[in-house]
């Protein structure tokens, strides 16, 4: 196994306690340690940059806070613009692109599933931890982009459009955005995705999606240790998408957790009667049902 990159340096986060994001739905709170040091340790992530879903929306780093140990994903910068082209057509007409950048963006669209998550387990609706906990949301200070650019760390956001200006295209101006990370707790790296898992992991999932969080990231690679672990490509109602223009997008949304489940199971050849839907052919049909909402052509 390839040695991790160690990046050794410190440095302090700035504070800001305001809840995420700042729009009607679910919301995350701050991470208390806002302003205690952070000692960086090494990459978690490496092995599945060039990997589907893996690597695209940020990089996940193994670091030390107050003496504890927490696994810090680190999100890339978002512009709503460079994916007009697939969310134009399906709102229809003018819409803000400020609401997609708050039910979309990788950042946000953590957030707001991990908001809903303690929203549930504040009322009693969820008696064990069901994904890896997240800890809250953290701004770092402009000085970690140059720690992270050492690394090899790209924080601009991939433009999908050509015809599409970066957001911010002076150096001035994207030394002001925030460094937007999201601390949780740290896991193996054991997926936890057996044979004997795959019933509680199906529950799980069907739990989520009753709290109308769709996670449309469900692969062996985004578990640890038998737990969701990221929400970077989810959705969760109300979102902007849910309620457009078509009128199949809400169901077709819904089923698509259950599909990836029953497509993980066979990708990785497990030998088990457990299944999500109905039969493997009710599957494949749900799955053309997915591509059109989204889960194949669309990860944010």
């Amino acid at each position: 196994m390839a040695r991790k990159k160690r990046i050794n340096q410190q440095a302090t986060t700035t504070s800001d306690p305001e809840e995420l994001p700042p729009c009607p739905g679910p919301k995350l709170h701050a991470f208390p340690y806002q302003n205690s040091p952070i000692e960086w340790l090494e990459r978690l992530d490496e092995e599945l940059e060039g990997l589907p879903g893996g690597g695209t929306d940020g990089y996940v780093f193994k670091v030390k806070i107050e003496s504890q140990l927490y696994a810090l994903k680190v999100f890339k910068f978002f512009n709503p613009e460079d994916t007009r082209f697939y969310w134009g057509p399906i709102l229809k007409g003018s819409f803000p692109s400020q609401t997609v950048a708050f039910h979309t963006d990788p950042f946000y669209a953590e957030c707001r599933a991990y908001g809903r998550i303690k929203e549930a387990q504040d009322k009693g609706l969820l008696k064990r931890q069901i994904v890896i906990p997240c800890l809250g949301y953290i701004f770092l200070q402009d000085k970690y982009r140059a720690i992270l650019e050492k690394s090899g760390i790209d924080l601009e956001e991939e433009c999908l459009d050509d015809d599409v200006e970066p957001l911010s295209p002076e150096p001035s101006s994207r030394l002001r955005r925030p460094i937007r990370a999201i601390v949780k707790e740290l896991a193996s790296q054991d997926s936890g995705v057996h044979p004997k898992s795959l019933n509680k992991i199906l529950r799980d999932i069907k739990k989520l999606n009753k709290l109308e969080i769709y996670n449309r990231d469900i692969r062996i690679d985004n578990f640890k240790d038998g737990k969701l672990v990221d929400f970077g490509s989810s959705w969760t109602e109300p979102h902007c998408f849910m309620h457009s223009a078509d009128k199949e997008q809400p169901k077709e949304t819904r089923l698509g957790d259950l599909v990836m489940f029953d497509d993980m199971i066979e990708l990785e050849g497990f030998k088990t009667d457990v299944r999500a839907t109905p039969s493997w052919s009710h599957c494949k049909k749900l799955r053309s049902q997915a591509k059109k909402a989204g889960y194949e052509y669309f990860s944010l």
